[in-house]
């Protein structure tokens, strides 16, 4: 506090007015008797060398400007409104705006409230717009115009009277756009000074009272409270200084602790933590003030009632109340009790929307989000009645309008709670990037992620992994596991599992659902993630288990990628051939097929398994019968150029439905021959198995035309083809020995043009068999005379010229004999004779 001695003007004892505390530039502005002075503090001595200006009906602070340091203050003169600048060093007089005769302001800014002759007016520097308002006195009564702050960004109160201080009065709300807002506060008299201490108004009576009123339109009797003395007047100020009150009694304390001790809604037995939050408030708890009531009897404080005995109310009118009351607690320093008493306006301005609005998935969610640093969100999580994760503490003096929130059905109010969520946890994800949420980020996202993963389920929607967070597996899988068809979700556990690293329980719930197609895929995809222990000692195992439970259908497709899986993990594929139990025939045959055959034992396996399905198929499905309906076919067919009997019953299987598994294995088998023809044993041991289920060597026949003759004799062989009609294969066997035989059989058949046919066709083709005078005479005697001579006539003429020529080739080789030998002996006669 400061005492000065010094006078304001030597020559005058009027008093002063007005002080503007300049603390920032070590100054304050005097107004007395319309003249305005800059003293100097703490000396309080005008200071030297500096203008004072004459003339001034008001003066208040426009702001302070941290670049230049200085005060821009407006200073109200009957001609004008001045701009001054004032700093440490200097009082600068910067600009001038021609707005006359007004005795007191406000300014936000460029922004007045002014009083002019009798009436208000908002003035705004900066467009020179002026908006004429309300009187002061309903008469030309010399009131006191009553201006000041409701808001300091955008609003101010005035105060407007009938005749006379005794008189009614009204406090006006203004915003800068000359609006009134709020409603109209009616005052008992016209005060002499006003203070706001929102939600209040302190009005300063002209009768020795101090009345308070509530700025609160919702309050159904504005006038609160009235203080009275029988001394002097009473006066009220606002101090820079913030004053504590130490005098209230236990039981108005311990009503205040009860409302604003937390207390857990989830769990009632933790009793150390409630009595641990409770004393947390009670070592908070200070009431402070600024405001000072004071006259000749003494100075005191005048301490507000604290907000929470203020906000009482659950009427939907009490939400712009808080908001507004929030909005000027956000300006200030909060002391620690003041926060706890804003967490709870923001609790109890959340619980209001909620239950009023009746839509609340937007507007209202999003400023769960916003408070969400401030305001558990579980709670909203609890009100909705979904799963919450650890302990939920709520003001004990909001506990019942919670409750009554759980008992209504909130999900009413919301139209998608999908999106809704969604929303939300999007929100509070970039509220957690700035730390505010780190003590609760994981519960409240897995209380949102469980919940989205019910209502999806309930809707039948896809479910995927990145719809979740991390910290969210965990409960995901306890959920699933609750459920009895978990398998159907088995997807969505795997990709957990994944993402968890925990490759060994994803494969564990492939085998335990017996998704073994699934489960070698899993391999081929996360080998490299696998522990080293599994693929040493398990893998095999699981890659022989999956190959034992496929299907025909699947079977090629796994081997390929089990093949490719012992590749990527360097296991010896005959070593896993081996694994193979011998009673997996089957097994073994396809994994050999995809491997390859690796020796003559993978050879005489694969062959022994085909055959052993042709005798079973030839068994089944009556191919005997099927292949003779195909010989007697040939053999009734006497065309001597038809193809031969192994290609005929070739053409006949591809177009046989009937024979097509037959012929599958039959091709087979072929194959496998074909690559195995270089090795005799091999070749010697298909023909031995095949021979032992073969009937009239048909089989042979089709895996061996070419080759039987390393098993059968050639006249073996050539009774085989004449049994059949294969005329073209019984050529291959023909010989001067046994030419007439063969013709004679043609003879037997019982059609004449087809014996004439066949036997002209034999003799044409065999024609350099006939060279032989005793084969030629057997031909000629052996053709009936019911023979057609003249069909082979051409024929017989060649026959018997070759005869002749033949037989004088031989005279005339007898009679070159006869002369040569006479020849040399009439040469050995002459030369024994010189001799």
């Amino acid at each position: 506090m400061l005492v000065s001695q010094t006078k304001f003007d030597a020559e005058s004892n009027s008093k002063i007015d007005k002080i503007l505390l300049l603390p920032k530039v070590e100054g304050a502005l005097i107004l007395c008797d319309n003249e305005l002075v800059l003293f100097i503090l703490p000396e309080f001595a005008p200071r030297p060398n500096t203008t004072r200006l004459k003339g001034i009906s008001d003066v208040v602070i426009c702001n302070f400007s941290r670049s230049s340091k200085a005060y821009r203050i407006y200073a109200f003169h009957a001609e004008g409104v001045r701009l001054l600048k004032i700093s440490a060093d200097s009082l600068v007089l910067t600009k001038a705006f021609n707005f006359k005769l007004i005795d007191k302001a406000c300014a936000h800014e460029e922004t007045l409230m002014v009083s002019k002759l009798n009436s208000y007016e908002l003035i705004n520097l900066k467009s020179s717009q002026v908006i004429p308002l309300f009187r002061i006195s309903e008469t030309d009564e010399d009131l006191e115009p009553i201006i000041t702050s409701f808001n300091e960004q955008s609003e101010f109160l005035v105060c407007s009277g009938g005749g006379s201080y005794d008189s009614g009065a009204m406090a006006l709300v203004v915003n800068h756009h000359g609006d009134i807002i709020k409603g109209t506060i009616v005052l008992k008299n016209y005060p002499r000074n006003v203070i706001v201490e929102f939600p209040y108004i302190i009005a300063e009576s002209a009768f020795q009272s101090v009345d308070i009123y509530s700025a609160l339109p919702s309050e159904k009797s504005q006038l609160l409270q009235s203080i009275t003395t029988s001394g002097s007047d009473l006066k009220i100020s606002k101090s820079d200084n913030v004053f504590t009150n130490t005098n209230n009694s236990e039981e108005f304390k311990e009503k205040i602790f009860n409302k604003l001790r937390l207390e857990p809604l989830t769990h009632s037995d933790n009793k150390f933590r409630i009595e641990r939050e409770r004393a947390f408030v009670e070592e908070s708890y200070e009431e402070k003030t600024s405001l000072i009531v004071y006259n000749n009897l003494g100075i005191h404080l005048l301490v507000p009632t604290p907000m929470v005995l203020r906000f009482t109310s659950c009427e939907e009118s009490e939400i712009d109340n808080i908001e507004d009351q929030l909005k000027k607690l956000a300006k200030k320093n909060l002391t620690k009790f003041e926060h706890i008493e804003a967490k709870y306006l923001m609790s109890l301005l959340l619980f209001l929307m909620t239950l009023h609005y009746d839509h609340i998935e937007d507007e209202v969610m999003k400023k769960w989000c916003d408070f969400s640093d401030k305001v558990d969100i579980r709670i909203l999580f609890y009100m909705f009645g979904w799963k919450v994760y650890s302990e939920i503490w709520c003001f004990h003096g909001l506990i019942n309008i919670v409750e009554r929130l759980k008992s209504l059905k909130l999900t009413n109010k919301c139209e998608n709670i999908l999106k809704m969520l969604l929303m939300m946890k999007n929100e509070l994800k970039k509220k957690n990037k700035t730390g505010l949420l780190t003590n609760d980020f994981d519960d409240i996202m897995k209380t949102i992620d469980i919940t989205l993963f019910k209502l999806r389920l309930e809707k039948k929607e896809t479910i995927t992994v990145d719809m979740f967070e991390r910290e969210s597996y965990d409960e995901i899988i306890r959920e699933i596991n609750l459920h009895d068809d978990k398998l159907p979700r088995i997807e969505l556990l795997i990709e957990i599992y994944k993402e968890k690293g925990e490759y060994l329980k994803a494969l564990n719930l492939l085998r335990e659902a017996g998704d073994y197609i699934s489960l070698v895929s899993f391999i081929e995809e996360n080998l490299k993630k696998l522990p080293e222990d599994y693929i040493k000692e398990r893998i095999a195992d699981d890659l022989l288990l999956t190959l034992k439970q496929g299907d025909e259908n699947t079977e090629e497709c796994a081997i390929k990628k089990v093949l490719k899986i012992l590749d990527m993990a360097c296991i010896n594929k005959n070593d896993f051939l081996n694994k193979i139990p011998a009673e997996e025939t089957s097994l073994k045959v396809s994994f050999i097929e995809q491997l390859g055959v690796q020796n003559s034992n993978d050879s005489k396996f694969l062959f022994n398994y085909y055959l052993a399905k042709l005798r079973e198929i030839i068994n089944q499905s009556n191919i005997w019968s099927i292949l003779g309906d195909f010989i007697k076919e040939y053999k009734d067919d006497f065309a001597y150029d038809k193809t031969d009997i192994t290609n005929f019953i070739h053409i006949k299987l591809k177009h046989s439905l009937q024979c097509e598994n037959f012929s599958k294995y039959y091709e087979k088998c072929e194959n496998l021959k074909s690559e195995n023809e270089k090795d005799d044993e091999f070749i010697n041991f298909t023909f031995d198995e095949i021979s032992k289920i073969d009937k009239e060597h048909i089989l042979t026949l089709l895996f061996f035309p070419n080759e039987l003759t390393n098993w059968v004799s050639s006249e073996e062989l050539l009774k085989i083809y004449l049994s059949f009609n294969d005329f073209r294969s019984v050529e291959k066997y023909i010989g001067k020995q046994n030419l007439v035989a063969v013709m004679k059989q043609y003879l037997d058949i019982s059609s004449l043009n087809y014996s004439v046919e066949l036997v002209t066709n034999l003799l044409q083709r065999n024609f350099e068999l006939l060279d032989d005078t005793d084969i030629q005479l057997k031909i000629l005697e052996t053709i009936p005379s019911v023979f057609p001579v003249q069909t082979i006539s051409e024929l017989l003429l060649k026959v018997l010229i070759k005869y002749q020529e033949k037989k004088e080739e031989s005279n005339l080789r007898k009679c070159l004999l006869k002369n040569q030998i006479s020849i040399s002996d009439e040469l050995s006669r002459n030369f024994d004779s010189q001799g």
